[in-house]
């Protein structure tokens, strides 16, 4: 069936909704008898005007644009979150799916089908290549160029794990993790990978760019390229053409385009290979679940999804014990092992941390170390058999296989596709924070919240995993992750900015956090030849005991990732930089993002206490397996809730001359946003004579004293409050207490 029937079908079904109409304003009539006659012609009165279209490309004057979906009206409308319809706004019925959207795209390159040679004339006599990419269709201010509304292309997906199936919000244009009904469920969060011909260019700010072009940074010494070199100086892939089935793709040829896609996990075997007397070696750690390569993700068959998109497999739990020869497999704990806190540490090409908190008995009992008072010390003497946990994370890659096309281009380049833990902020990207903190928050604030730059994984130059045995990645490839558009046309108009964040989940690599400290969705490892590259085995075993380190060091840790310094005993290196509401950490309510209710006042001998989960006795494996997680509420925050409350905490710290070495000191006691109406915000307003307006936050923030475990519950700790300074926090205002003193009105 030509792809001009399919259209027609997509049209057809969505005009009586609204659409015919909305783009009659255009003068776009998706009903016309002559249909692709009428995509074609020229538009000459396209309106910008209309919500959602203040973005589509100001080159767009045609329904349809050969080659360029940027510049198709018909495809922005169809694809853009930022188009909705009023009076059918919450009738998914109402919108495109995602295979009717491929449909529509494929028409953009089929609608006048280059020949091969047209491609060679494109490339300016560069080798071509046939190139997997993830694709994301986004407002403009979320583009490379930041010019219009465009296709966002990037050879690294990110999908995250889940104990539920995908929900696709056609509105929203995008999936989404939360299950209603259920606050500990997570939805599985998938990644839409496509075929493309692509050329090989350096990298090039008035072409394709890519985004966030980084210059050469001659501060760094002789020798180290990676971090030396510019993006001019680096090579990207670069798509020209989509590659899809049929006649209508490239003229003269019959395409069948399929991908096919592998991906692994090998955390316990890398466990084994790092460590020694373990109880294990080869050949048994060669088999799963030391790795194993089923149950992580596969490409779904489901009709209205679509080609190429790639969905986890859904497990009852984000992590379980691991099965082996049909009993729960354990391993011994080396004697006077490497640990942080309670985490044995793995200082070579392995998970950074395991947990090995579960001890199995003589008897084939589980005794549970976090039950012993000293469960660091119980992990460091180690020498006993510990349970091992697998979760269902990994990496792996995705090819495109095309027959016809193998002779005249012989080389095909996979894309990275990364299997990654839930993202507790699905309303807020790693980008938007980096680029906020750079753009909008003042200097003298800024060199006061993070210890590093809190850079995206799409910033960073690395390879990906080159111990991925037939995935064909080279260790030159040190751009996977970048994230780049199709090749601009002569000038191109700015177009207006200011349209809505996207609410929905982000898989391309500007959304995942980079690969520091060792990195929330992918770490870094050094194989043995000397060359680095990413790994997902470099992640803690399973990822829960990696979460919970990377949540408490938060100011080493600047990913949007909950910041636990709040629900543990204050850490002098750790202290809070974007602090959880009381609600989200338990503290009030019931339903702590973690599991592990909040800090609660005590007294006990006369003397006043914070008391805290202690640190080396949580146990977010634990809760895993209890599925005590939740984001039912950190999944409300979107990316101007999560600013503020960084920006505020910034606030206090400076309102109160508290310097970056001296933050450590301090411990927030609760933090939540407060009401006009609330009777201590009116009494300090009353005695400062200064009224608040706009969002106010509530502070409570303590130098800490002493620190003891708890006589009476060993889980438990106590830290001494030497004094408290209460503050309400606007972006104008600050009004504070010390102790039970008169309020202060301080101008920020």
């Amino acid at each position: 069936m030509p792809l001009i029937e399919d259209v027609k079908r997509v049209c057809d079904r969505l005009a009586p909704f609204g659409w015919r109409d909305l783009l009659l304003a255009h003068g776009l009539d998706i009903t016309a008898t002559n249909l692709k006659q009428e995509l074609t012609k020229e538009l000459p009165n396209i309106n910008r005007n209309i919500s959602g279209f203040e973005d589509f490309a100001g080159e767009g004057k045609r329904g349809i644009e050969p080659g360029n979906p940027a510049r198709s009206l018909l495809f922005h409308a169809f694809a853009s979150p930022n188009v909705v319809l009023n009076a059918q706004s919450t009738n998914s019925q109402a919108y495109p799916t995602l295979a009717e959207l491929e449909i529509i795209e494929n028409f953009v390159y089929g609608v006048q089908p280059p020949s091969l040679q047209d491609l060679q004339v494109r490339a300016q006599g560069q080798l071509l290549a046939i190139v997997v990419f993830a694709s994301e269709y986004r407002p403009a201010a979320e583009t490379v160029h930041r010019k219009h509304a465009d296709v966002c292309f990037s050879r690294t997906g990110v999908s995250r794990v889940g104990t539920a199936e995908p929900l696709y919000d056609a509105r929203l244009r995008g999936f989404l993790p939360f299950v209603e009904g259920d606050v500990h469920a997570f939805r599985v969060l998938p990644t839409r990978y496509s075929a493309y011909i692509a050329v090989q260019r350096r990298g090039e700010r008035n072409a394709f760019v890519p985004m966030r072009f980084q210059v050469q940074n001659n501060n760094v010494p002789p020798g180290d390229d990676r971090e030396r070199a510019g993006d001019d100086n680096r090579l990207f892939w670069v798509p020209l053409h989509k590659l899809f089935n049929g006649r209508e793709c490239i003229r003269g040829l019959n395409l069948q385009v399929r991908l096919n896609t592998r991906h692994v996990n090998e955390k316990l075997r890398r466990i084994h290979l790092a460590l020694k007397n373990t109880g294990w070696s080869e050949p048994d750690i060669s088999k799963p679940p030391f790795i194993f390569t089923e149950g992580i993700a596969e490409f779904t068959t489901k009709p209205d999804f679509g080609n190429g998109l790639l969905i986890p497999d859904v497990h009852p739990n984000l992590i379980e014990a691991a099965i082996y020869q049909g009993k729960v497999l354990s391993f011994k704990v080396p004697p006077n092992s490497s640990t942080l806190s309670s985490s044995l540490q793995i200082p070579s090409n392995a998970p950074e941390y395991v947990h090995v908190r579960h001890k199995v008995l003589a008897n084939g009992e589980i005794e549970n170390l976090n039950n012993q008072q000293d469960v660091e010390g119980a992990v460091q003497k180690g020498g006993y058999d510990a349970v091992h946990y697998i979760d269902f994370t990994g990496d792996g890659w995705v090819e495109a296989v095309c027959p016809e096309l193998a002779v005249a281009i012989p080389r095909r380049v996979p894309a990275y596709s990364l299997v990654t833990a839930p993202d507790f902020f699905p309303n807020t990207d790693q980008r938007e924070l980096l680029e906020w903190t750079e753009q909008s928050v003042p200097q003298r604030l800024r060199e006061n919240l993070w210890r590093i730059p809190p850079e995206t994984l799409s910033d960073n130059r690395v390879a990906p995993n080159l111990q991925l045995k037939g995935s064909n990645f080279r260790p030159e490839d040190k751009t996977v992750t970048a994230i780049v558009s199709l090749p601009l046309k002569g000038a191109v108009r700015q177009m207006p900015l200011d349209g809505s964040p996207t609410v929905r989940h982000a898989y391309l690599p500007d959304a995942a956090a980079g690969v520091f400290a060792p990195g929330w969705d992918v770490g870094t490892v050094v194989s043995d030849n000397g060359e680095e590259h990413m790994a997902a085995f470099r992640l803690g075993s399973p990822f829960p005991e990696d979460a919970k380190l990377c949540a408490a060091l938060s100011t080493f840790w600047p990913a949007v990732a909950p910041d636990a310094a709040r629900t543990f005993q204050p850490n002098r290196n750790w202290p809070t930089v974007s602090p959880l509401t009381d609600e989200e950490i338990g503290q009030t309510g019931n339903l702590p993002w973690d599991g592990i209710p909040g800090p609660r006042r005590v007294t006990r001998d006369g003397k006043n206490f914070i008391e805290y989960a202690d640190f080396a006795h949580g146990d977010y494996v634990d809760n895993s397996l209890q599925k005590k997680f939740s984001l039912s509420l950190t999944g409300q925050v979107d990316v101007r809730e999560y600013e503020a409350r960084v920006l505020a905490m910034a606030k206090v710290y400076d309102v109160l001359d508290i310097t970056r070495d001296q933050r450590g000191e301090w411990s927030v006691f609760s933090f939540h946003q407060v009401q006009p109406t609330d009777s201590e915000l009116q009494q300090a307003q009353t005695q400062t004579g200064t009224t608040l307006v706009g969002t106010i936050y509530r502070f409570e923030i303590y130098p800490h004293g002493n620190s003891l475990l708890n006589p009476d519950d060993s889980r438990k700790r106590l830290v001494e409050i030497q004094a408290t300074v209460t503050l309400f926090v606007t972006p104008l205002n600050i009004l504070l207490k010390r102790d039970n003193g008169v309020w202060e009105s301080k101008p920020v």
